[in-house]
């Protein structure tokens, strides 16, 4: 009988067990870096105190009051710290929290530094505070230049000294040209030298600026010491190096990019992983909020003033216009800054539209370089590795500089002017890595040259910008000397349609000259004073017709109104001079106390004039246009002392007391008014 055949059934093959994806190990830094870079880094630190050194004979000035003398909590030393951490930063100075700075200001590491200076050094020692600003400074090179050294390795013997890098033409240049003519020092030397760095470091307030650069450096070294030790406390490192400088400065929050980016520019690894390593540092950023909540006080919210809002009265269009050129403005002071100034208030930035060639040229430079940038980096993986001629690098440059420059640009959070010069010391490094690398990397290739080796043409350059950026920071620095007038002179020769330069140019013209001759009598002095107190008035016009709410200019203008007074007596032009102040700022008590007093001692004077004022400021003003009748009864007051019967006072106080319900007071008037 014949068997029946079935099929048989081919054997199951076991699936191999899943490998884990091999670890990538980076080589970013190389063992002894001090032993092998202790030379550099000495020089770093000596350029920064020979550019400056000569600051720790430097006193306070500017912001200084708020952050450091006049500040209570800095003041108490030790005892200060607590406050300094659980409050806002300005609240020792405003000591009523009514009266801070809209949004807020939660700076507490740097203030804290103030504090201890003053616990060890005690009170009144600028100099102790100058010599860690710059201390500081030079340490933030050493570190820029310990980093780079592990983005930017050299070739020795021809071959690459860290294969886990990007082999790209641009990144691995070598030679044996040693440190000197390299991309990390030279990026470091122009980075320590620049002109734009003056106020930072001469300013001691700033110190804000050089910790949050340091916290952020410190933040991305640790995560690429992660990555190449792969040992988990590195990204805490991180995360906490990044809380410093967020403690130290808001504008921190940005390297949560720049990191991500650095590491997947500079390295083989995952976007995936990179992101998932840096998930400490995300919680430290949330962490900040967190505190910065708790120490804030309720949001303020301040009348609209051009000293807070540099837009004010601008349409969406005027306001991104000028936005844009204010952009294009820092591109320009990076390359040639000249000239300097502390003073970007308006109008030394012009209000300008679309219409504006500035604005459309700087718009569409940002718009090309962002989108050809991110195309660059963004082909960094597929591109063969041994094509192309580094131009990923600037690409790398521009990201970086976008993305720090982000939070200080307008576009998405306001600040109080157009730009500032401190705003771009921690974007300047982008700059600063760019021009070092095509000096030593792309020009050399294009001369032909060996990268990273001494060459004519490479030399002239650095010399050249060695040489004027050098000389702009020496001859810079001590503009921030003295009492502060070198920083106002220099401040109206520049921004001279700025509100701010015109009126502490005023200020300093009344305060260190006319009133040491306010009272002299003698022939020489008189024939001063009135040409002096014409450039004043010059001066002080020019601000309040820039920006009439100008609080602080509007008190030196009442002050310059009654010496004028009390040389011609003429009583209509001081009026004129008070109405027109009291109706760009009625809620301006200092100056309405000042303008009371004068008033209150002009009594019994011609009624055709005193009283006619009152009517206009207490009833036409106070009462019709502002709807404020306890406002217009002062005047209205001061009118009837002034001139007991006249009746047209009468009506009008008449009629505000029985808007007010005020049946007593309007008795009263009718009563005076038969008499």
């Amino acid at each position: 009988m014949a068997t029946k055949k079935t099929a048989s059934k081919p054997p199951i093959k076991e699936r191999a067990p899943r490998q884990a994806a091999p670890i990538v190990r980076t080589h970013f830094f190389e063992p002894d870096f001090w032993a092998q870079h202790l030379v550099p880094a000495l020089v770093l630190m000596a350029i920064s105190f020979v550019l400056y050194g000569i600051t720790v004979s430097f006193g306070y000035l500017q912001d200084d009051q708020l952050f450091i003398w006049d500040n209570s909590f800095v003041q108490n030393g030790f005892a200060g710290l607590a406050d300094i951490f659980g409050h806002d930063s300005l609240l020792g100075f405003y000591k009523d929290p009514k009266l801070m700075l809209e949004g807020g200001r939660y700076r507490p590491l740097p203030l804290a530094t103030f504090a201890i200076e003053v616990g060890l050094f005690g009170k009144g020692n600028p100099g102790v505070a100058h010599f860690f600003n710059v201390l500081a400074y030079g340490l933030t090179g050493v570190f820029l230049y310990r980093i780079l050294l592990g983005l930017f390795p050299r070739r020795e013997g021809g071959s690459l000294a860290r294969r886990s890098l990007p082999d790209r033409q641009g990144l691995a240049g070598g030679g044996v040209g040693g440190w000197l003519f390299s991309v990390p020092f030279l990026a470091a030397i122009i980075f320590v030298s620049h002109p734009l760095h003056v106020e930072v470091v001469a300013n001691i307030k700033s110190r804000d600026e050089i910790f949050a650069l340091l916290g952020s450096l410190g933040a991305l070294w640790a995560m690429m010491k992660y990555f190449d030790t792969q040992e988990n406390r590195w990204r805490w490192i991180a995360a906490g190096s990044l809380l410093l400088g967020l403690l130290s400065k808001e504008n921190t929050a940005t390297f949560l990019a720049v990191i991500p980016l650095t590491l997947w520019v500079f390295s083989k690894l995952s976007l995936g992983r990179i992101l998932s390593a840096c998930m400490p540092m995300l919680a430290a950023v949330l962490f900040f909020l967190m505190l910065r909540a708790l120490a804030l006080e309720a949001p303020i919210q301040h009348p609209a003033e051009l000293v807070l809002n540099p837009f004010l009265g601008m349409s969406a269009s005027e306001r991104f216009a000028t936005i844009f050129l204010s952009l294009g403005w820092y591109v320009k002071l990076l390359f040639v800054p000249h000239p300097l100034t502390i003073d970007y208030y308006p109008y030394h930035v012009p209000k300008v539209s679309w219409a504006d060639w500035r604005a459309l040229v700087s718009l569409a430079a940002y718009l090309v370089m962002g989108i050809w940038a991110f195309r660059q980096v963004r082909k960094l993986r597929t591109t063969n590795a041994g094509e192309g001629s580094g131009w990923w690098v600037p690409a790398y440059c521009i990201l970086y500089f976008l993305l720090t420059i982000s939070v200080v640009s307008n576009i998405f959070v306001r600040t109080s002017t157009f730009l500032n010069e401190r705003y771009l010391f921690m974007p300047s490094v982008g700059f600063c890595l760019l021009i070092a690398w095509f000096i030593a990397r792309k020009l050399p290739e294009l001369l032909r040259k060996s990268p990273e080796q001494p060459n004519l043409w490479s030399l002239v350059l650095v010399g050249t910008i060695a040489v004027l950026f050098g000389l702009r920071t020496w001859t810079r620095v001590p503009d921030w000397g003295g009492d502060g007038t070198g920083l106002v002179e220099s401040a109206i020769k520049v921004s001279s349609e700025s509100y701010r330069a015109n009126y502490y140019y005023a200020n300093l013209l009344y305060q260190n000259r006319y009133s040491k001759i306010e009272n002299a009598t003698d022939a020489a002095s008189l024939a001063q004073k009135k040409p002096l107190l014409d450039s004043i008035e010059i001066y002080l016009d020019h601000s309040l017709n820039i920006n009439p709410g100008y609080r602080l200019a509007a008190r030196l203008k009442v002050q310059t109104a009654i010496i004028r007074f009390n040389q011609d007596k003429d009583l209509d032009k001081l009026l004129k001079v008070f109405e027109r102040l009291i109706q760009n700022q009625p809620l301006n008590g200092e100056m309405l106390t000042t303008v009371l007093d004068v008033l209150k001692s002009l009594k019994g004077a011609d009624p055709n004039v005193y009283n006619f004022f009152c009517h206009r400021v207490g009833y036409n003003f106070y009462y019709v246009k502002m709807h404020d009748p306890e406002g217009a009864i002062v005047f209205l007051n001061l009118a009837l002392a002034n001139y007991p019967q006249d009746k047209n006072t009468m009506q009008d106080l008449k009629e505000i007391y029985t808007s007010m319900g005020n049946q007593a007071k309007v008795l009263e008037m009718q009563q005076r008014m038969s008499q």
